[in-house]
């Protein structure tokens, strides 16, 4: 009997001691996620000013406002969009570093902490408001259905887009438009305008619906496409800069006082760097 006792204590000690150790490491390893979130965390101009450098997300493919350029063998990304981040930055007082990604990753690495700020021409929509605070506007144009030449007598009015198949940019304004506004039109989803005029010049989409400077540029490219009279409104507010959720009203304060003052120069910006992309 004492020997069956002392054996089931053994054990019930021994039990015990593991689930105390196991607690033990658990707790250990929550506080230590916990500090590393506080440490990666800014949350107020002073934090962004003391780290003295931020990451911005954008999708470098899209000129006029972000593209590549090589200078002296040197690439750079440029572009009225880069014009932006420079005076944003240099008023909030710290440096900046870019990450090119594609655009439908954009949002997913601002959640993630990967990046700071996205400046990529991207509008402050209802679904991605409800992951990202949003800037005031800083640009907004028209859309325009750009078709190969071979279809200038097919395509000439909205009704004859129907059914008809239109590239697009992946996670973009005109993906919605083209999904909600255009009866009976698939949209085939890219990754960049380019691939867009490569797809319409071979054929394999019957129309791309881009922004008007960028169609200009496209059409500029690829002697086989061409703009058409068949433009759509932009119904978003226009492009923004997107922030982590709850980002401190005193540095949105500071980002909109920017973009206040420099709004009147995008254009300008924005020819500047239409005159710089080579075709």
């Amino acid at each position: 009997m004492k020997k069956g006792f002392l054996k089931k204590l053994v054990t019930s000690l021994l039990l015990g001691a593991m689930v105390f150790s196991m607690a033990g490491c658990g707790a250990s390893k929550t506080e230590t996620k916990g500090e590393d979130n506080k440490k990666g965390a800014v949350t107020t101009l002073a934090d962004i000013q003391k780290k003295g450098k931020i990451v911005v997300g954008m999708m470098a493919a899209t000129p006029p406002y972000e593209f590549h350029s090589s200078e002296n063998g040197e690439d750079k990304i440029i572009g009225c969009d880069v014009k932006l981040i420079d005076s944003v930055c240099k008023d909030l007082g710290v440096d900046y570093e870019i990450k090119d990604m594609d655009f439908d990753g954009l949002l997913v690495a601002l959640q993630a902490g990967k990046i700071d700020m996205i400046v990529s021409a991207m509008s402050p929509t209802e679904e991605r408001s409800k992951n990202a605070d949003f800037s005031n506007v800083y640009y907004k144009d028209k859309h325009v259905i750009v078709i190969n030449k071979d279809n200038e007598g097919k395509i000439k009015s909205a009704d004859d887009l129907k059914g008809k198949t239109i590239g697009v940019i992946k996670s973009s304004v005109q993906e919605g438009i083209v999904n909600n506004d255009i009866s009976n039109a698939t949209a085939k989803s890219l990754g960049k305008s380019t691939d867009l005029s490569l797809d319409l010049r071979s054929k394999k989409v019957d129309a791309i619906l881009v922004d008007v400077p960028t169609a200009t540029l496209l059409c500029n490219a690829n002697d086989k496409i061409t703009k058409t009279e068949i433009y759509y409104e932009d119904n978003t507010a226009g492009a923004a800069i997107a922030m982590p959720k709850e980002t401190d009203p005193e540095i949105m304060k500071k980002i909109n006082a920017t973009i206040d003052r420099v709004k009147p120069d995008f254009t300008n910006w924005l020819t500047e760097a239409m005159g710089q992309v080579k075709q």
